[in-house]
């Protein structure tokens, strides 16, 4: 610190773990950082926070720096195309054993655009 300066003009006082030359004081948490949404959009943002299932300050974290990690309702939805799969490779087994029952051909059509759609919802496409 400059000897011309005194501590109101500087950020000495203030909490949050620095001291007027920007240095680190140990000991003392950084200040932390603060951001309001327009106030036209904060709607959006909650609805946003609230469908990925974590929290605000998770939800601003990987905004910010990407994605780490796959959200809860992501793994459900994972989880779900997994038992579709499984599912799809029992009436398979089923058909190869036996003559191709058209019931069981028309239950996998139908299922692969249901998986087709999921995987892209998840890769946040438009299906």
């Amino acid at each position: 610190m400059d000897d011309d300066t005194t501590d109101t003009d500087t950020d000495a006082g203030r909490p949050g773990g620095d001291d007027a030359a920007g240095e680190t004081v140990p000991g003392k948490r950084p200040a932390p950082i603060s951001w309001r949404p327009p106030a036209a959009r904060r709607v959006e943002l909650e609805a946003m926070i609230a469908a990925s299932g974590l929290s605000t300050g998770a939800f601003l974290t990987e905004a910010v720096f990407g994605r780490t990690r796959h959200r809860p309702a992501e793994l459900a939805k994972l989880a779900a195309i997994l038992r579709e799969c499984q599912a799809m490779a029992d009436s398979l087994r089923a058909i190869a054993t036996r003559d191709p029952d058209e019931v069981a051909i028309s239950e996998i059509r139908n299922t692969l655009p249901e998986i087709r759609s999921a995987l892209f919802l998840l890769m946040g496409r438009k299906p």
